[in-house]
C-alpha cells in the first residue's frame, strides 16, 4: 500500500516513460542528498528527466519491483531506483556512476536517433 502524501510533502510528481506516475517528497529527497548518496551531484531537474525519457531502464536483480532509470548527464550515468507498487512508483534512491553495470532485465532501450 503506497501511502499517502500531502501537496506540502510531495517534491514530484512525474510520468515515467511507461506512464505510471512516479513521486517523491521533500524529506525523501533531502535524506538521498544527505544520508544516502552526498557525492549526488545532480538535482530534481536530472532526476525528473531521467523518468520521464531515460536512455534505458532496467529491473533490478536483487528485487523485481525495482526498476533502474539509466542516463547520461555530462559524462556521467545517472541512475534513479524506483520502487513499483500496485501501478505507481517512488523514488527510493539517485545517484552517479562512471561505470554503469548493465544488470538486470532491459525493460526500455534508448531510442535510435
Amino acid at each position: 500500500m503506497i501511502k499517502e502524501v500531502t501537496k506540502h510533502e510531495l517534491l514530484f510528481e512525474v510520468k515515467d516513460v511507461f506512464g505510471r506516475k512516479i513521486r517523491t517528497t521533500k524529506d525523501y529527497w533531502l535524506k538521498i542528498k544527505t544520508l544516502k548518496h552526498r557525492e549526488l551531484k545532480y538535482g530534481i531537474r536530472e532526476a525528473k528527466k531521467n523518468l520521464i525519457a531515460p536512455d534505458e531502464v532496467r529491473r533490478s536483480v536483487t528485487d523485481t519491483t525495482i526498476l533502474l532509470f539509466a542516463k547520461e548527464v555530462k559524462g556521467d550515468i545517472l541512475i534513479v531506483g524506483v520502487k513499483i507498487l500496485n501501478g505507481e512508483g517512488f523514488v527510493i534512491t539517485s545517484y552517479q556512476t562512471k561505470e554503469y553495470k548493465k544488470k538486470g532485465e532491459l525493460l526500455w532501450p534508448k531510442k535510435e536517433k
